[in-house]
């Protein structure tokens, strides 16, 4: 093997130079990368290794890189591989995915990234779930002791037995003392599934910390975890919000991240349900398959159409145009089996039946002219988003050999046997129809045409639907033949995911972690994550309408910042209603000047420190992505020196303002509507407040300024957080 680079972290990547195996395998990548992608490829991976745990120094630590689905997180830890096998880390653990599917998959493609059996045979060593029974421990030692310093690559399932096997090996007396102190990579794959505790809301709950429950696989992580002297523990995920908000006190929680750049040919959520929503196609309220509520006894009619799109796009992409050498089509009815099995009963029924309609039927045979009608009235669909697309009569002939040129393949759970590997070039066209097999960190080759009419009765986990998009992926050469089929319900739920994710990324793009509040900001109709993994703390709130803050601290901070913002704005009178405690100023501000004043406001209390903090996230995403461009403040009972006498209320323990606006009353002649109505309703509006507490304690006859929001419509979103 070639000479260690020995460098000193600086944590910014940019210290870790790419030796010989990393340049060779960027040297592979380019024929898939343009020269710009292989650079951020490398500067990413680089920061990645540089927070990582020294190769000589005994210690832990732990991270979370985050990609978009199907954007590209295999190549990025593969290159992280080759990275710190050039750097001299002797070891890499894989957790690759609950499925023998994906485990095969991941190992597949390190060898074959690698070359680990052919010209880096000697300095990679892979071992797909090593077991104390085939006396791995031996292999392993016997690897790591040979002078030329190969490195072990172990890919292990994500599942106690699996994973307790492997630690035992570690454990052994010969690797542990053949490994000694040299650093170890441990490497998640989708770290968000499986790998949290599922005790943690039951243990928040209990009293005595000693009695706390750990579900098996986290349990097996940490005792993995335990065992090696210096291993860095590196989640990779699309959908970070369950480690992200775990209590930073588990030993999971990541205290490290990087945001993975997708490559310019990747078509994720925002391509399919922001920039280009004529992909989507509605799947009528009829045709949405339940296996309780609504159990389909025929064939779909939007199924039908899917397939002859589906037949259509490879006609012109793969045999007039040749931009690919197959496509894909996907059918996700639903995690039950028994409707894998219906659905496939009928795509394999249809391609029959229109194969033989096509081919062996005479050319002036009514039945051939009525689907080759059917295929004309879907033609429009097919080709609305093609520049100079090709005659109807072209594409029909392409069709007679398409049709003759395709394989179905059922993609269920058989027990422990495997799924059989698809062979792609086999055919023109594969149909993959299949159930939870189907799901989270499996890679569709080709895909092209997706048909998912399952949907959730109640709230949808925002990860849990965002991994079902094995749509998302590197389509740009033929995504005008890209389609997605989706219930109404559902596609709602993409559109507020793709919100979400674009606010957290942004958060996450300037933040550290220790900078990172733990608050995600998303629709109120889904939930972030399984509420098992979270503990009790968590912190939730809708914001629509007006809110109050309890600006109890900070006092002497809050009144200098309120007195400077009136001093810098010019401000005129809402509206005369004759007293001075009904009277109150305004001013239009651009949407940056109430962020910066929110930023300036100081909060200490949990909740309302979460909820200003998801408003400033909001905010932010709202101005880049929508008109949003001004906000009103408003300055309550100016006049009023001392402020509004308002009491204190013990809450939990705590104390809180009890209420800071006041209600509808006659004022003189008028009727003053209530603080509640000194808004516009489509605006957000900031109320300062100026009180005077009345209270038995030292806080009687305090003096403060607090806030009331006011979120209209527009605005309404919900948050989550973690004190």
């Amino acid at each position: 093997m070639s000479e260690t680079i020995s460098i000193i972290s600086s944590g910014d990547g940019s210290d870790m130079a790419a030796g010989p195996l990393t340049t060779a395998l960027l040297a592979d990548l380019g024929r898939k990368l343009s020269p710009e992608e292989r650079e951020t490829l490398l500067r990413e991976t680089g920061q990645i290794l540089s927070n990582c745990n020294p190769v000589d120094e005994i210690g832990s630590a732990t991270g979370i890189v985050i990609g978009y689905v199907q954007s590209g997180k295999t190549m990025s830890f593969t290159t992280l591989t080759a990275l710190a096998a050039d750097h001299g880390y002797r070891m890499v653990i894989y957790l690759a995915g609950i499925k023998n599917n994906l485990l095969d998959q991941t190992t597949k493609r390190l060898k074959s990234d690698l070359q680990t059996e052919a010209e880096n045979m000697k300095i990679f060593r892979v071992l797909q779930s090593p077991t104390m029974a085939e006396d791995s421990a031996t292999l392993i030692k016997n690897t790591l002791s040979q002078r030329r310093k190969p490195v072990v690559l172990i890919t292990v399932l994500k599942h106690y037995k699996h994973i307790g096997e492997l630690t035992q090996i570690i454990r052994t007396p010969e690797v542990r003392d053949a490994l000694g102190s040299q650093g170890v990579l441990i490497i998640d794959d989708e770290a968000d599934q499986a790998s949290l505790n599922t005790y943690a809301r039951k243990n928040s709950k209990a009293e005595d910390w000693e009695e706390d429950e750990f579900s098996s696989t986290y349990s097996s992580i940490l005792d993995l975890k335990a065992a090696l002297k210096n291993h860095t523990y590196i989640q990779y995920t699309a959908t970070p919000q369950g480690p992200l908000l775990i209590n930073i006190m588990d030993l999971l929680s990541p205290k490290f991240h990087v945001l993975l750049t997708p490559g310019g040919g990747y078509t994720g959520g925002k391509t399919f349900f922001v920039d280009q929503p004529g992909l989507i196609v509605e799947i009528p309220r009829q045709e949405v398959y339940h296996y309780k509520l609504n159990d389909l006894e025929h064939c779909p009619q939007s199924l039908i159409e899917a397939l002859q799109l589906f037949l259509i796009g490879v006609a012109i992409v793969v045999e007039i145009r040749q931009k690919a050498r197959f496509l894909s089509m996907m059918v996700h009815a639903d995690r039950e089996t028994d409707a894998s099995k219906k659905f496939h009963k009928w795509v394999k029924a249809l391609l029959g039946s229109w194969a033989d309609r096509l081919n062996d039927l005479d050319e002036g045979d009514p039945s051939r002219l009525e689907l080759i009608a059917e295929f004309e009235a879907v033609y429009p669909e097919a080709i609305k988003l093609m520049d100079e697309p090709p005659a109807f009569d072209a594409v029909i002939e392409a069709l007679l050999d398409v049709i003759l040129d395709y394989r179905i393949h059922l993609v269920i759970g058989q027990g422990s046997k495997r799924s059989p590997e698809i062979n792609w070039s086999s055919a023109s066209a594969h149909i993959l129809i299949g159930a939870e097999m189907l799901n989270r960190g499996y890679t569709v080759e080709g895909l092209a045409v997706s048909y998912m009419p399952r949907y959730t009765i109640g709230k949808t986990n925002a990860d849990t639907i965002q991994q079902r998009c094995r749509f998302f992926g590197y389509k740009r050469s033929y995504i005008h033949s890209c389609r997605v089929f989706l219930p109404e319900g559902t596609i709602e739920e993409y559109e507020d995911y793709v919100k979400h994710e674009e606010i957290m990324r942004g958060e996450l793009s300037t933040k550290s972690l220790e900078e990172f509040e733990k608050v995600l900001v998303l629709s109120s109709s889904m939930n972030p994550t399984r509420n098992n993994i979270l503990t009790k703390d968590i912190v939730r709130s809708k914001l629509l309408g007006w809110r109050q803050l309890n600006a109890l601290q900070h006092i002497e901070d809050n009144t200098k910042i309120v007195e400077e913002f009136r001093a810098a704005h010019d401000f005129t009178l809402f509206e005369d209603y004759k007293t001075p405690d009904r009277n109150h100023l305004m001013v239009k501000v651009p949407i940056d000047e109430a962020i910066s004043f929110l930023r300036d406001f100081k909060i200490s209390n949990v909740p309302d420190t979460l909820r200003k903090s998801s408003t400033i996230q909001y905010l932010n995403h709202m101005k880049e992505y929508t008109d949003l461009k001004y906000a009103y403040i408003f300055d309550m009972a100016y006049q009023v020196d001392q402020g509004r006498e308002r009491s204190l209320i013990s809450k939990d323990g705590k104390l809180k303002i009890n209420n800071i606006f006041s209600g509808a009353s006659l004022s003189g002649s008028l009727v003053y509507p209530g603080d509640r109505y000194v808004y516009y309703p489509d605006f957000l509006c900031i109320q300062i407040h100026k009180l005077r507490l009345k209270h038995d304690s030292e806080w009687n006859r305090r003096v403060l300024y607090t806030l009331g929001i006011y979120y209209p419509e527009s605005l309404e979103h919900t948050f989550v957080g973690m004190p």
